[in-house]
């Protein structure tokens, strides 16, 4: 019995529904990465937004604190200038004039040595006069903190002796370097909060704060530091420190993965032949997740990879190449005084000067906020790294003009060489760059330090 052939039209179908498929499923592989990675985005930017309103209530909250601190400082220089003619009317005169022009402030009090002596007002706060502060356990280490430390120290929120919640403010008072009193200023912690935050209010977001060391939430819903996708940032009051838990409610209206998933299908049907098109998209995609997206520097992912290529050629070719660490100078006072939007502009500037000043063969990279890491290859000694340092430092002796400002930036390095016959890692030689960049630091910044 003769066999037919199979005829050429089926073997053809049959290919172009095996293409088909393979398009169909590219496709879908594609717009399903795609809009996980838009989901992602949309979370990132509402996280970025949460960050950036965390930073204006922290400066509101900041500006207001510091209002109320003159208030201690004040008596304080009037206590070690007065101390031999002090009496009690006329202290007492002193604290009512202080309390009366201060916000938030429930009450003043000095105590001589350790024992509340004056208080003002009297009235609902007789029961202060006479207290020991160490026969206060609740108290007296934030007391002692101060004492030690000799600075103000933040005490609170707690409650308080004569009743109520509320934060102190304590400042010890030296007297020809001997210890002398305290200065306590007794601050509304509802009144205080109001006003910080009075002309920042905004419904997009919910916001709760806590002391880091107790954990005691103070203000908002305490159950925003358990849940997922809220920003958590950290602000310094004096001699210690407060956590913040800030929710974008913008987050809870982005579209759940269940949803991509539906038009992920729906689309690799519609668009499977475009398959090679979302592939180059998916790669750009990729390669953009190289580089640093504020200054087009390479990132830490990219870094790593020089590095790694640099420590490989060095040990294979018997050479030596150097590692530098360095930031900016004072670039929380930049930001403080100019802004976010200038500070990122100075970033941009610093980085456009050292990649303009670095051979083309090396790498400067950025890490983060104001650090960056430059791998500066084939060095002989520690006297060409430093070489490299010094011309570096020179170049930003220059003032930066910033957006119409003038701003002089300096930059403090750490240098570190690694020599092929060492069985230093990586990770131990970005750990002594980092250490020689904190010896910089500790001599005085604007300048650097090789690790030894």
């Amino acid at each position: 019995m003769r066999t037919e052939p199979v005829p050429r039209k089926l073997s053809q179908t049959i290919k172009s529904q095996l293409i088909a498929v393979l398009a169909t499923m590219l496709a879908f592989l594609f717009w399903h990465f795609l809009l996980d990675y838009q989901r992602q985005k949309s979370e990132s930017e509402a996280y970025i937004e949460a960050a950036a309103y965390g930073s204006l209530l922290r400066a509101e909250l900041d500006r207001e604190l510091n209002s109320l601190l003159f208030i201690s400082n004040g008596l304080s220089s009037f206590i070690k200038v007065y101390r031999n003619e002090l009496e009690p009317d006329k202290v007492q005169a002193i604290l009512t004039d202080l309390w009366s022009n201060a916000r938030h402030v429930r009450n003043i009090a000095v105590a001589v040595e350790y024992k509340l002596t004056y208080v003002y007002p009297e009235q609902s706060n007789q029961k202060l006069i006479g207290i020991d502060y160490r026969d206060v356990a609740s108290q007296w280490p934030k007391v002692k903190l101060a004492i030690d430390s000799r600075e103000g120290v933040l005490d609170g929120p707690i409650e308080l002796i004569q009743g109520g919640n509320g934060m102190i403010y304590r400042f010890p008072i030296f007297v020809d370097d001997h210890y002398w009193g305290m200065m306590s200023t007794v601050i509304d912690t509802h009144s205080f909060l109001q006003s910080a935050f009075k002309d920042v209010q905004n419904p997009q977001f919910a916001f709760a704060i806590r002391t880091a060391d107790r954990k005691s939430v103070f203000h908002g819903d305490a159950a925003l530091f358990e849940q997922k996708n809220i920003f958590i940032q950290q602000s310094s009051v004096p001699n210690g420190k407060w956590e913040w838990a800030i929710e974008n409610k913008r987050i809870h209206n982005l579209p759940g993965p269940g949803l991509g998933l539906l038009l992920s299908v729906v689309l690799s049907l519609a668009v499977g032949a475009l398959a090679y098109f979302f592939a180059q998209e998916r790669y750009y995609l990729s390669e953009g997740a190289l580089m640093d997206s504020l200054t087009g520097l390479p990132n830490r992912r990219l870094l790593d990879s020089r590095l790694n290529y640099a420590h490989s050629e060095a040990k294979r070719d018997r050479k030596r190449f150097g590692l530098m660490a360095l930031d900016v100078d004072h670039f929380k006072a930049i930001n403080d005084q100019y802004g976010h939007d200038v500070g990122d502009e100075v970033i941009k500037a610093v980085a456009a000067r050292l990649k303009s000043n670095i051979r083309d063969m090396d790498t400067v990279s950025r890490l983060g906020g104001d650090e960056f890491v430059i791998v500066v290859k084939d060095q002989l000694s520690e006297q060409g790294l430093v070489k490299v340092a010094t011309k570096l430092l020179d170049i930003f002796n220059v003032p930066m003009v910033i957006n119409g400002h003038e701003i002089q930036v300096h930059l403090s390095l750490g240098l570190t060489l690694f020599d092929h016959a060492s069985e230093v890692t990586l990770k131990q030689l970005l750990k002594q760059a980092d250490m020689a960049l904190y010896q910089a630091k500790r001599a005085g910044r604007n300048t650097y330090s090789v690790w030894k």
